[in-house]
């Protein structure tokens, strides 16, 4: 294949912190003529995510959402239902309402799968589905600590047949945010 010298081809390569520890995305430039490649040199950009984060913290809802991305077509177990009425507790500073609130449609939702034989993966009211409206539905929110990280997992936990944490799910959400929060560049 000929190439012509006014031709370039741009390869992205992950990149790493850099002095304010920002990950960046290096761009390597190199310009492809028949005979052969010349390397021109790094340009680096931060990528619009990393500009987004950086400065701010993560907060519960966003873990929530996080954990609807990952495993959102997974049908709502208990765990699942205890995690989020954690989460809404924390994010509200109040012990969440009896109808109406987050936690108890996810309760609805667990009781309802656990009633008609919904097994993993399968059919039944899920994760997105609960965690759709969460904006609507909590008022209040805020940013993710290492106490709320224990008690979402602790939440989730006892209410897991395996004595295990759902894999990307709510738990495992909540304690990335953390680890986020801590330090936005690990």
């Amino acid at each position: 294949m000929e190439w012509s010298k006014s031709e370039t081809v741009e390869k992205s390569v992950s990149g790493s912190p850099t002095e304010s520890g920002a990950r960046i995305r290096r761009q390597a430039v190199e310009s492809v003529t028949s005979f052969g490649g010349q390397f021109m040199g790094p340009v680096e950009q931060m990528s619009s995510a990393a500009k987004a984060l950086v400065g701010r913290s993560t907060t519960l809802t966003e873990a929530l959402k996080a954990a609807s991305m990952r495993v959102g077509r997974k049908p709502v177990e208990a765990s699942d239902a205890a995690a989020i009425k954690v989460v809404e507790s924390l994010a509200t500073g109040t012990q969440p309402e009896a109808a109406g609130g987050i936690s108890a449609v996810a309760e609805d939702a667990a009781s309802r799968n656990m009633k008609v034989g919904v097994g993993d993966e399968v059919g039944g009211i899920t994760l997105s589905d609960i965690i759709a409206d969460v904006d609507n539905k909590l008022e209040r929110d805020r940013s993710v600590t290492s106490e709320d990280a224990e008690a979402v997992v602790a939440a989730e936990l006892r209410h897991h047949p395996g004595s295990s944490t759902t894999p990307g799910g709510i738990a495992e959400s909540v304690v990335a945010a953390c680890k986020l929060n801590r330090n936005p560049y690990f």
